[in-house]
């Protein structure tokens, strides 16, 4: 159980930070914007060296701002602000982005109308081109490949209807508390990407579910952060997924049709895809951490499984069929 709420503010937004100073005026500036006034803000800070706690300080004094040592990664900032928060609904949020002032009252009122929903999506379009979708939800399919819905669309009808979805990034979307007393923090084993992938099918394991709010604005830069790094981006998202599979998975969907076979042939042709573009180190980096966490995930994977209140075929359902061809895999 987390701490006890020690104020009356119905939100918490937290932001991870790693040397991103040049793009904290945008995120930050546009919460002070917000119609809804009833919330707090936490940086937490993972051992800039490029001035942003100084920026911080001088610029948004009203921000909690929890300064750590070194780089940790995602999940575990996130956890550090959960702990340090106040409130009973948290909005996570990358740096690179922006908030329609809008965007906090309308994802608590959606959180507040739908009691039997955990965690709530905005509609993220392109920070430069703005009627382009970014994100309408987040998405896994039988493989393990995770992504936004959406993604590179132009916006319309389409995004503009509230609804129920799978998965929710942790980006720039709401999660109740009671979802983190019921299952516990993030896995700080991911370290970044597909951490929130993991969180949200534990939810829907224990039967919470996710909504998709359109009225909710938040343009995204994507990838800001991440991209200066991009062997060890290539390491974590291969690795991560591999990580999902073996976590959280139902059985039936390993066995069905072979799924397990196929899952086999993709890891493979990942192998040999982020070969041929020059990451061969961070994709065997990848299959090693597997292979020696390998007795540590499956204990994981064992409570995950034996405390499911959901049936397998809802969340098989709830999965994106892929359709892999032998010859699609050698190309």
């Amino acid at each position: 159980m987390l701490s006890k709420l020690k104020s009356k503010r119905i939100a918490s937004v937290i932001i991870p930070n790693w040397n991103g100073k040049h793009l904290l005026k945008s995120s930050l500036g546009s919460l002070k914007e917000q119609t809804l006034k009833d919330f707090e803000v936490i940086v937490v800070d993972n051992g800039s060296q490029d001035g942003s706690k100084d920026y911080i300080k001088k610029y948004f004094p009203e921000v909690k701002l929890i300064e750590l040592d070194k780089n940790y990664g995602f999940a575990k900032a996130v956890n550090i602000g959960i702990k340090e928060s106040n409130s009973e609904y948290l909005i996570f949020l990358n740096n690179d982005t922006e908030m329609d002032k809008f965007c906090l009252q309308f994802l608590v009122e959606a959180a507040k109308n739908h009691k039997e929903v955990g965690f709530v999506a905005a509609k993220m379009l392109k920070f430069s081109n703005r009627d382009i979708i970014d994100s309408a939800g987040d998405y896994i399919d039988w493989v393990g490949h995770a992504n936004n819905i959406g993604l590179g669309e132009k916006d319309g009808e389409e995004f503009n209807q509230a609804g129920y979805v799978f998965l929710v990034t942790g980006g720039g979307g709401l999660f109740k508390r009671s979802v983190f007393n019921k299952i516990g923090l993030f896995d700080e084993d991911y370290f970044a990407y597909f951490e929130d992938v993991d969180l949200c099918l534990r939810a829907q394991f224990q039967g919470f579910k996710g909504w998709y709010e359109p009225r909710a604005k938040i343009y995204h830069i994507h990838k800001a952060t991440s991209l200066k790094n991009l062997a060890f981006l290539e390491y974590l998202q291969f690795r991560n997924m591999t990580i999902i599979i073996i976590k959280d998975f139902p059985r039936k969907l390993l066995i069905k049709n072979f799924n397990w076979l196929i899952i086999l042939l993709v890891n493979l042709n990942t192998v040999l895809y982020l070969s041929i573009r020059g990451f061969f180190w961070p994709a065997m980096k990848a299959e090693l951490y597997i292979l020696f966490n390998l007795p540590s995930l499956l204990k994981k994977r064992s409570m995950i499984q034996k405390t499911k209140k959901v049936s397998d075929e809802y969340i098989i359902n709830n999965f994106h069929k892929k359709k892999i061809t032998f010859w699609g895999i050698l190309r």
